[in-house]
């Protein structure tokens, strides 16, 4: 019985000097990172106008904050988060960057009212910094 002991430890001091050599080739897991605030990502962006300053919003927002359809309430309140003056018209914002092709109008109304949704080419416009292809 000693013998089925000592041939067990040995197999077993073999897979844990097998799991510590591989778990020293493996890297560390990845850390997260933590997501930019509202405001820090406007900033990185270096957006020039009101209509840019809401695609980046726009885009944290589906991105960072899963509010997708954005609506014009949402809209406001990103204005606020981001530390930036709320225009007098944010409607015409979003329309703006619509005739831009880089938000469209949601199939979905929220609370009953019309909601956007940042479109593949404002990401990308948004991603390049603001920069068009």
């Amino acid at each position: 019985m000693n013998e089925d002991f000592a041939s067990r430890i040995e197999e077993l001091e073999r897979r844990v000097a097998t799991m510590e050599a591989w778990m020293k080739l493996s890297p560390e897991p990845p850390r997260e990172r933590k997501p930019l605030s509202i405001r820090e990502f406007v900033l990185s962006k270096g957006p020039k106008t009101k209509v840019d300053i809401a695609l980046v919003i726009g885009l944290h927002l589906e991105r960072f904050s899963n509010v997708s359809p954005i609506s014009l309430d949402d809209l406001a309140k990103g204005f606020a988060s981001a530390k930036e003056p709320l225009p007098a018209n944010p409607s015409d914002l979003l329309y703006q960057n619509v005739r831009r092709g880089f938000m469209m109008e949601a199939a979905e109304k929220k609370g009953g009212s019309k909601a956007w949704i940042v479109t593949n080419s404002g990401e990308r416009f948004v991603e390049k910094d603001l920069k068009e292809e």
